[in-house]
């Protein structure tokens, strides 16, 4: 019923809109005639779907606070989950860290007390040869000591000749050197001092990922690197200054490689490493102790093939042409290649790109030319004289080299040290000559067939020989020691028909003009075959020459087409 003074008898039949308040008929004339109404049960129809949303809105915030408390919750219990797991980690290692010091102090204290037992029965035995001697002297001063105090003229004369035997006996006895105990330290390496710590950290490991790391373009000896990025448990990209960031990046062997790791301290690691073999590399990442998903993953680094760039020059007399290459060599200085143009009794000097330079006249034919660190370029034409010649590369004559140790040199080669290898036809042997050539600081030969050596080059604390006719190649120690073979006759991977010239690429492998099968064999220092370049190259030619510019390209001399390839 209405609350209105003189509506007490009315019931509330209306609503007003504006007002929002229930009226009765009264009301609807006195004191809201001009305002919006309706029916009481229209007007609570409408609030009441009104109401019905509200509280549905209500009831879906409610579940959504509901499912947030139960994630608060499983997030504080995962965290103390977490927290006890790591103590425990912590409390782990500690004891194995004391258990591991126990044993190392029970291992101490057992040498300790065998040294010190050693060494006191070293000094009761060295003190019991000394109380011996006193016993013998102080029972020999006793007696005499009583004869002289007695003074019997009879007993002197008596006891005389025994008396002063045993005297000199005792007197001329070796004295016991004191035993000097070697001193006992206990050195400390290293200092406990343990590097682990709390990190506390919004990264999620388990949500951290690795971009680029399955990159299929992997090469030796070309820097590659992936990103790592870091990102918090929602999937979001986070940086935490404390995280620690750990990348083990194993080689074939087993070997450690190095890596770089750039923090851009946005959340993204940059990881750049360059891989010094092919092969299968293993990648291991640790997030905060943790390893990453996927973590460990093998990297496939694909070895450097080397591609065809072009050829230069034909038989002829002219700038650019041959006849007869005999050797090749590059400046690692200026990049020049020089070419030992045997029937032309001369030496070409050519751009990287194959261009004619200038030509050094020579009174003979070169057997091989070398260029020095300095730049100079060493050339070999026998001659009456027996003389190596050292000319400069603008063809100026500098030196004579008396090759007095020599018979027949084949082939030079200058190694890292400045020293002239040169393999010997004359005596079959190896000769190391010192960087002026006056001293012959090694000669050695291979056991049993070892005759006519073509090529010998040194790497890494060992020759590499070339033997042209016995179809193999041998690996000697730096003492020239023989160690194996490689290869062996045949035309099959890994075999020879005539090898000769050898160099070694920056990728550590060894490269061999496999002359009369018309191609190059590539090896491991170890000996293991890896690849060839062979084909229309050199089908119809016969490589016996090869160097490398500063670049790493190959350089091929063909003597048969009198011609160059180049490879990159």
């Amino acid at each position: 019923m209405c609350s209105e003074q003189y509506h007490e008898d009315q019931p509330l039949e209306f609503y007003c809109e504006d007002c929002k308040v229930l009226i009765c008929h009264k009301c609807t004339v006195v004191s809201h005639d001009r305002h919006s109404k309706t029916d009481t049960q229209k007007a609570a129809q409408e609030q009441k779907m009104q109401m019905s949303d509200a509280v549905a809105k209500v009831k879906a915030e409610m579940v959504r606070y509901e499912s947030e408390i139960k994630k608060q919750t499983d997030l504080r219990n995962k965290n103390k989950v977490e927290i006890l797991n790591e103590e425990k980690k912590m409390t782990d290692t500690v004891e194995r860290l004391i258990r591991d010091l126990r044993e190392h102090e029970r291992k101490m204290k057992d040498k300790f007390r065998e040294n010190y037992e050693a060494e006191q029965k070293h000094h009761a035995t060295r003190l019991e040869n000394f109380e011996l001697v006193a016993t013998q002297l102080k029972s020999c001063f006793e007696r005499c000591q009583s004869i002289l105090d007695r003074n019997f003229s009879v007993e002197i004369l008596q006891t005389n000749h025994a008396i002063l035997g045993r005297c000199n006996e005792l007197l001329n006895v070796r004295k016991p050197d004191l035993y000097m105990s070697p001193h006992v330290r206990y050195l400390v390496e290293k200092k406990l001092d343990p590097m682990d710590r709390v990190v506390v950290t919004k990264t999620d490991p388990s949500k951290c990922l690795a971009e680029g790391q399955d990159s299929k373009d992997v090469k030796e000896r070309k820097e590659t690197y992936f990103a790592i990025v870091t990102k918090d448990s929602e999937g979001f990209q986070c940086y935490q200054q404390d995280d620690k960031i750990k990348v083990d990046i194993l080689t074939p062997k087993g070997d450690q490689l190095k890596t770089d790791i750039k923090d851009t301290e946005d959340g993204k690691y940059t990881v750049t490493y360059t891989p010094q073999c092919g092969g299968q590399h293993r990648v291991e990442i640790l997030v905060n102790g943790q390893p990453l998903t996927g973590s460990p993953w093998i990297v496939q680094v694909h070895q450097h093939q080397y591609q065809f760039a072009f050829q230069y020059g034909s038989n002829g007399k002219g700038q650019g042409e041959f006849d007869g290459i005999n050797d090749i060599d590059v400046s690692q200085k200026t990049g020049t290649i020089a070419v030992a143009d045997y029937d032309n009794q001369r030496i070409q000097l050519l751009s990287s790109e194959g261009k004619s330079r200038r030509e050094i006249k020579l009174d003979g034919e070169p057997w091989s030319v070398a260029f020095t660190d300095s730049g100079d370029l060493l050339t070999l034409v026998p001659r009456s004289d027996n003389k190596l010649c050292v000319l400069s590369e603008e063809g100026h004559f500098i030196k004579h080299i008396n090759y007095k140790h020599l018979v027949k040199p084949r082939r030079l080669s200058i190694a890292s040290d400045g020293h002239i290898i040169i393999p010997d036809y004359g005596d079959n042997r190896i000769k190391v000559l010192s960087p002026d050539g006056n001293d012959l600081l090694q000669s050695f030969s291979a056991p049993d067939c070892g005759k006519y050596p073509s090529c010998a080059i040194y790497h890494q604390d060992k020759f590499f020989v070339s033997y042209y006719h016995a179809n193999c190649v041998k690996v000697f120690d730096k003492t020239g020691v023989y160690l194996h073979d490689i290869g062996c006759e045949g035309s099959n991977d890994g075999q020879f028909d005539g090898p000769n010239a050898l160099v070694i690429d920056k990728y550590n492998r060894l490269i061999v003009c496999d002359s009369d099968n018309h191609r190059l064999q590539l090896f491991t220092l170890t000996g293991t075959f890896l690849s060839k370049i062979d084909g229309e190259y050199f089908q119809n030619g016969v490589p016996c020459c090869v160097a490398i510019n500063s670049g790493g390209s190959l350089v091929v001399g063909d003597c048969l087409n009198c011609r160059i390839s180049v490879f990159y």
